[in-house]
């Protein structure tokens, strides 16, 4: 059997096992999304080249490129994972992988028969989406992920890169699932660190983190700041959870209409995110 095809078994196995953790949130999306790209970067490699004719060999080439920049759309998709735009979004999302293979339909649709080109602006375009979707999730707890997604997608697009970063290798495609598979992987085995102990608004909010990604959190975080502020809480929300105003811990009873008030906005906040029963399931824990 093609590894192609072994890696996308392994790779679907553990995204339909991490399946009950994205129900009720709004990562169904890019968990669609990264479904299709890993299949669509291993059919597209059981197509054989040889035989083909100049016009078909650049077809070939073109629908490869087309699969690869799939491997953006799960993380440009979690980028919008926030009710309601998150449909809209998804519009957003399909427009960025059409600009990205742009050249590649104009090669065999208006230029049949030219090579099509990446350099220049596209080239580093690509590598600011590595870096955007590596880092949201290097933020949070589960960075060594980031770290594998970004090579990933570096070794899937790196024919297209700027071109001293590309490697003169066949095998970049079976290292770019390799590393979308050790993600996968490290997600499942990382251990959650024991958060039995601390407020309930607290975990929430550190699952969430976990969950979105950094850039989100960052967002949330920004909003109940400013809410706080705006209503003279003596609280703020930090990377790690809630503290006082000025850093110190919380006390264990909150005022009654300043905690009425918190759940208030920030329960609102996550339920844009995620649906109520997630929250409960937390509450309760």
């Amino acid at each position: 059997m093609n590894i192609g095809i072994i890696l996308a078994l392994i790779a679907t196995a553990l995204l339909v096992a991490a399946l009950p953790r994205v129900r009720g949130t709004t990562l169904l999306s890019p968990w669609c999304w990264l479904v299709t790209a890993i299949w669509a970067i291993a059919v597209v490699h059981l197509i054989p080249d040889e035989g083909l004719s100049a016009t078909g060999r650049h077809w070939h080439k073109a629908i490869q490129y087309s699969a690869h920049s799939l491997i953006f759309c799960p993380f440009m998709s979690l980028l919008g994972a926030r009710r309601p735009q998150n449909r809209m979004w998804e519009m957003v999302v399909i427009t960025l992988w059409f600009i990205l293979v742009l050249p590649a339909l104009e090669a065999v649709i208006v230029r049949p028969g030219q090579n099509y080109d990446t350099q220049g602006i596209r080239a580093w375009f690509m590598m600011i989406l590595i870096f955007v979707s590596s880092m949201n999730i290097i933020l949070g707890r589960f960075w060594i992920c980031g770290i594998l997604i970004g090579c990933a997608q570096f070794a899937l697009v790196n024919a297209h890169l700027p071109s001293w970063l590309q490697f003169q290798s066949t095998a970049m495609v079976p290292w770019g699932l390799g590393f979308a598979i050790a993600a996968l992987i490290a997600m499942f085995t990382l251990r959650k660190p024991d958060r039995s102990k601390m407020r309930v608004e607290d975990q929430v909010w550190l699952d969430y983190r976990d969950m979105f990604g950094g850039m989100w959190a960052l967002r949330i975080r920004e909003r109940i700041n400013v809410t706080a502020k705006m209503n003279d809480w003596d609280l703020r929300l930090e990377w790690d959870g809630f503290t006082a105003a000025d850093g110190t811990p919380l006390p264990d009873i909150l005022p009654t209409e300043t905690q009425r008030t918190l759940h208030l906005n920030f329960w609102n906040l996550m339920r844009k995110f995620v649906n109520q029963s997630w929250i409960d399931q937390r509450l309760k824990s």
